[in-house]
């Protein structure tokens, strides 16, 4: 089976994604960028790895941009084999046998401005070098679901997101991380709970906040990751693949996005539920309300497609005695929402917002 191509280097830059000129921004000082992609294994070898290699090379080829090296051979990691790359891309997973030397060359690559990226268990890798997971940003925590999930895209502005926003479904295998931190790193998509079993064996998350990818720069080296990978029918999967050109792209510094982190504990303001439609006019179950606050999202701003609602959107969910509530628009000190049409008159329901993890204060609303 060939990979679904894309329509070449002339199609992104008439999208507005790139400049003709911004091949010249390659760290090698080469054109195209050339990402060293490796797939060593020294844990469990995925049965996808050959269709990776063909399809990132494809797709890097089609765009005119990138020249993707895929190699298992562990001598390439090292200062002078690694100047004449601009990015490396992990598909491994187990203790790579790298020498000290070797894994500081690594991190120095980075820092001085080459691109690093992982997909998938990328993160189930160097558990012993607590270095290589301030690189990557976590690390593997298990795969409670194999299922077909839908997918919150919480920066839709970020290269690799734009494409995917506000939300898709796929089948994979997904992971939870740990030791990720919203402080150093900048979430770029979530599980949607609401998709799957949170009372499934093997789920150690309380919090709900499961990032499947991510950015965050690294000295001055641009990384990303994403937990999807699995199989080889995500890495055929055409939004998979604009994603991972997109971030190749970002990471060469060829397109630019935001990497900094963000997130703060949102706040609904007092008094700051009411009726969208006629301000001040009293709610009723099924009214479309705004609520005002602080923080109401990470940072994105997104009007939700329709005609159906989602409960997610940018990373934010609207709680109304619990439970989600569907969402119409979300930005960081606005939001809009439906609210029940089972809330009983005159009962006091009581509203939160979360986000990354975090939960508002409680206001009380009575329709």
């Amino acid at each position: 089976m060939q990979p679904r191509l894309l329509s070449g280097a002339l199609a992104w830059i008439f999208w507005g994604l790139i400049s003709p000129a911004s091949a010249a921004n390659c760290k090698s000082g080469r054109s195209p960028c050339r990402v060293l992609y490796f797939t060593y294994t020294a844990g469990y070898r995925h049965d996808s790895i050959p269709a990776s290699k063909e399809v990132l090379q494809a797709v890097a080829s089609h765009s005119g941009l990138l020249e993707v090296v895929p190699s298992e051979d562990l001598s390439l990691i090292n200062a002078d084999a690694l100047s004449g790359f601009d990015a490396l891309f992990f598909f491994t997973s187990g203790e790579l046998p790298l020498t000290d030397r070797q894994k500081s060359d690594l991190l120095s690559f980075v820092r001085s401005g080459g691109g690093f990226g992982g997909v998938h268990s990328a993160t189930d890798t160097y558990y012993t070098r607590p270095e290589y997971g301030d690189l990557i940003g976590a690390y593997f925590d298990g795969h409670p679901w194999v299922q077909p999930v839908r997918i919150d895209v919480e920066d839709p502005d970020h290269p690799a997101m734009r494409d995917l926003a506000p939300s898709f479904q796929i089948f994979d295998e997904i992971y939870q991380l740990r030791n990720l931190s919203r402080d150093r790193t900048r979430v770029l998509m979530t599980l949607d709970t609401s998709s799957v079993d949170l009372g499934a064996d093997g789920v150690h998350r309380t919090d709900g906040d499961f990032a499947l990818a991510w950015s965050h720069l690294y000295g001055q080296g641009r990384v990303f990751y994403t937990a999807l990978g699995h199989f080889e029918s995500t890495w055929r999967d055409d939004r998979f693949q604009r994603m991972l050109l997109n971030a190749l792209l970002w990471m060469t510094g060829q397109v630019d996005g935001d990497a900094s982190p963000r997130g703060a504990t949102p706040v609904i303001s007092e008094g700051g539920v009411g009726d969208a439609i006629v301000p001040g006019r009293s709610l009723t179950a099924g009214a479309y309300i705004s609520i005002y606050g602080e923080n109401l999202t990470a940072g994105s701003t997104f009007t939700a497609p329709g005609p159906a609602l989602p409960l997610k959107l940018v990373g934010t969910v609207v709680l109304v005695n619990g439970a989600p509530i569907p969402l119409l628009y979300a930005s960081p000190r606005q939001v809009n929402a439906q609210l029940p049409v089972t809330l009983t008159p005159g009962q006091a329901a009581t509203l939160q917002v979360w986000s990354g993890g975090q939960v508002s204060n409680a206001i009380e609303v009575r329709p």
